[in-house]
């Protein structure tokens, strides 16, 4: 990637490049899919109580696991197609996925810290408004620079957490990544706030579009199973009884013949669409962040 191309604001439109690299698309898809699998899964097994609630949970984990993997092994990708580099095969994109996960924790337990201390410096200087006497003259010196130190390392946190992870993806150790960030945002505040925005107008619309037109879709085709559903019940719709489901009424009657009839299949089958979806916009907004990241960090770290 040339510098000159990088700083310019206007190759955020070409975010939407990122749907070229078809690896990376895959692998996150395929992981949001995972993920989403095991946490309905997970679900059932969770209704049904007693053991089955930790075997839930642990699902629950795993799913988390693959999905913050899969968006780091994409990120891999999205950096080597942005560096022009070779695109790594999905298995050193997955390995590499979890090295780069290890480290994001890392990156993100240190920026957590270093909130809990700016809080506790606040904290502390808090309690001399409880001083008799004198207590409301530091009040009214602290507590409005209290907020605006605060406020100030939420944006720090939460600009320089993108940007650490595109340093991890472009290679770097997490330290470096941490160091680069955080400079990158107190050296260059506006640039970096201001690209994230232009990234944002960019993303959101096309985001809206999409999930709009796969909505449509959606209950469409879901209206549809449903209809067929409701024609193979006949005669036991139109029932007020108790039913065959636990005595529990119509409606529950209604539930498991939709289910009976693949409903519940169409429903997994359609949520593997939206994790294409999903996965699209996320795709984009992640070479856009690659791209930030480099048209910032000149010199930095």
């Amino acid at each position: 990637m040339k510098r000159k191309t990088a700083d310019n604001l206007g190759v955020l439109l070409r975010s939407y490049e990122a749907l070229y690299n078809w690896r990376a698309l895959v692998m996150l898809a395929g992981s949001f899919a995972v993920a989403g699998l095991a946490i309905i899964g997970g679900s059932d097994m969770a209704m049904g109580g007693g053991g089955r609630m930790a075997v839930a949970m642990l699902l629950g984990l795993v799913a988390l696991v693959v999905a913050v993997m899969g968006v780091n092994g994409s990120g891999l990708m999205l950096a080597d197609q942005a560096y022009d580099r070779p695109i790594r095969s999905f298995m050193s994109a997955f390995l590499g996925g979890l090295r780069v996960t290890l480290a994001a924790i890392g990156v993100l337990v240190v920026l957590a810290l270093g909130y809990a201390l700016v809080w506790l410096v606040v904290f502390l200087l808090a309690l001399l408004a409880r001083i008799p006497g004198i207590g409301g003259a530091f009040a009214f010196v602290f507590a409005g620079p209290s907020v605006l130190v605060l406020a100030l390392t939420v944006a720090v946190l939460l600009l320089a957490a993108p940007l650490a992870l595109a340093s991890l993806w472009h290679g770097d150790g997490m330290t470096a990544a941490l160091r680069r960030a955080v400079t990158i945002v107190v050296r260059r505040p506006l640039d970096v706030f201001m690209r994230f925005l232009v990234l944002g107008l960019i993303v959101m619309p096309a985001a809206l579009f999409l999930f709009a037109m796969v909505g449509m879709g959606d209950m469409s085709v879901t209206g549809m199973y449903l209809v067929d559903a409701l024609r193979s019940m006949g005669g036991t719709y139109g029932g007020m009884g108790g039913g065959g489901y636990g005595g529990m009424g119509p409606m529950a009657a209604l539930f498991g013949s939709l289910m009976g009839q693949g409903l519940g299949a169409a429903g997994v089958s359609t949520a593997l669409v939206w994790y294409l979806a999903i996965a699209v916009v996320g795709l984009i907004h992640m070479l856009g962040v690659i791209w930030i990241y480099e048209s910032v960090s000149d010199g930095s770290g």
